[in-house]
């Protein structure tokens, strides 16, 4: 008795456009769909300590660290001279403005600090504090923008 062999009508053929459209659409899902922000509890916090082991003694440690947000240089037109604001305090001069830039950032921290002038201050008072900042030390000082009306 003879086995008998299934004959086949055509060669087998493996359609890779399909498979390679589909891999792409998976690609595309899950790129869309991860997040690329950090998560919440991997970001500096204030708030968050180390726990402390063992029972609480008396501590000689420095104290924390301000967190600045941002430093806002206000310049005000008073007539002929210019008004100094730093975050809403008045400064005398700009010695002061310097050494209080120089006392922030020497804590290690690096805020953005944003030099606000009236639209009456020339370019030149703008120009000075901004080259006091960046002496100062300040990686990002920049300007505020008025809204267009």
């Amino acid at each position: 008795m003879r086995v008998p062999i299934p004959h086949r009508q055509g060669s087998l053929e493996v359609k890779m456009t399909p498979m390679i459209d589909v891999v792409f659409l998976l690609l595309v899902f899950f790129v869309w769909t991860s997040s690329f922000e950090l998560p919440e509890f991997d970001l500096p916090s204030a708030i968050a300590e180390p726990p402390s082991s063992g029972t609480k003694t008396e501590s000689t440690d420095t104290p924390p660290i301000e967190i600045f947000d941002e430093i806002v240089i206000r310049l005000i037109s008073r007539g002929d001279a210019v008004a100094i604001e730093f975050n809403g305090q008045p400064i005398a001069d700009i010695s002061e403005l310097q050494e209080r830039l120089r006392e922030i950032l020497e804590l290690g921290v690096q805020p953005p600090v944003i030099v606000d002038p009236d639209p009456s201050i020339t370019m030149a008072e703008t120009v000075k504090v901004y080259d006091i900042a960046r002496a100062a030390g300040a990686d990002r000082v920049l300007f505020a923008a008025k809204a267009e009306s």
